[in-house]
């Protein structure tokens, strides 16, 4: 009987996968919808070089337009710095549990991600490692 209540609590209580379903939701925003997104305003900015490839970059990631998200609604970044034509962002992406029963019921928790954008040509993603003292929420 021990083990039956003991099983029964395992399945109950179970491990959580909310933060890997965040930190995935996060890397799905960073590695596709961004780049497309950001790529799509440097575009639109007509560049005529790097240097203006990267300030279109920038001023984009610093205030992007809405309707470019749109659908992408619990995401935010934070531009960490940039040389040359590369630019260092966290991606973090809000994820609320959709399950009925513990250990996930009722959670929410934020995703974070990071990427390196080089915008010289296309914007190319590079995942790099978040640095330590990188917040766990936006």
């Amino acid at each position: 009987m021990r083990w039956l209540a003991l099983f029964a609590l395992v399945v109950l209580t179970g491990c959580s996968s909310l933060q890997r379903e965040a930190d995935d939701e996060a890397a799905r925003v960073a590695d596709h919808v961004l780049p497309e997104a950001l790529d799509d305003a440097i575009s639109a900015a007509d560049p005529k070089s790097s240097a203006e490839r990267r300030g279109a970059a920038k001023k984009w990631l610093s205030d992007p337009d809405p309707s470019v998200m749109d659908g992408q609604r619990n995401v935010k970044w934070e531009v960490r710095g940039s040389k040359g034509t590369t630019i260092w962002v966290n991606l973090y992406t809000y994820v609320e549990s959709a399950d009925l029963l513990p250990p996930d019921q009722g959670e929410a928790t934020w995703g974070v991600v990071c990427r390196a954008y080089d915008v010289a040509r296309a914007v190319k993603t590079t995942t790099v490692e978040c640095p330590d003292d990188t917040p766990e929420e936006p």
